[in-house]
């Protein structure tokens, strides 16, 4: 079936939020007096969930610091999000020939639905990405595959018409349980060995290879 619509994931995708995000947990641990970590750590903990990453921050010793690690992580980020964050080589323009075929574009997050927003038309304009799903109170979160499935019906397309493109483990589950085909990005945040025994349906190391997957 002609791929009529393409759901991307957000960090290690379309946008290297790794430098951001490392500044912001940082910050917030220090000031709960917590040690910190260099970006390569934490690199491993993100993909899963604000606060997943908290917890995995913390340590098992500290996990029932991990509520207040998220709030005060969350209010530091929504204030630095786009301080070092970069769109990925050749992504910008990736999207707009993409956009300009015609096919309908999404985000689906597991980072909070605001900084989604902010970041997203920042570096890609207002109208090119509809929906911009992050994560929310009662909203479930990836690999559940529901608000992939909620995307689907808002653009009334079929699984075999719509391409996931996401940087992880989480993303190619998602795809999974939705019926969707994976394209795996391994310029991201886990690399070519995850995304292969994850399962993902085709591995690109650049996002040109975009337009490929769907001519």
């Amino acid at each position: 079936m002609t791929v009529k619509g393409l759901i991307f994931d957000l960090d290690g995708t379309l946008v290297d939020t790794l430098d951001d995000l490392t500044d912001a947990m940082n910050a917030a641990l220090a000031q709960l007096g917590r040690p910190q970590h260099a970006p390569e750590q934490c690199r491993t903990m993100i993909g899963y969930g604000l606060h997943t990453f908290a917890e995995k921050a913390l340590g098992p010793d500290h996990a029932d610091l991990a509520d207040d690690l998220v709030e005060r992580m969350a209010a530091y980020y929504l204030d630095h999000c786009l301080i070092k964050t970069t769109a990925y080589d050749g992504m910008t323009e990736t999207i707009e020939r993409v956009s300009k075929q015609g096919l309908k574009l999404a985000v689906l997050t597991n980072k909070n639905q605001q900084p989604s927003e902010i970041i997203t038309r920042h570096y890609f304009g207002d109208a090119v990405f509809d929906p911009i799903v992050g994560a929310a109170v009662d909203r479930k979160t990836k690999p559940d595959p529901t608000m992939a499935l909620d995307i689907l019906s808002q653009w009334n397309l079929g699984a075999g018409e719509v391409l996931f493109v996401g940087d992880s483990e989480t993303d190619v589950q998602t795809a999974i349980n939705a019926g969707l085909r994976c394209i795996g990005c391994v310029w991201g945040f886990r690399g070519e060995a995850g995304l292969r025994e994850a399962g993902a349906d085709i591995l690109i190391d650049h996002p040109r290879q975009i337009l490929e997957c769907i001519g």
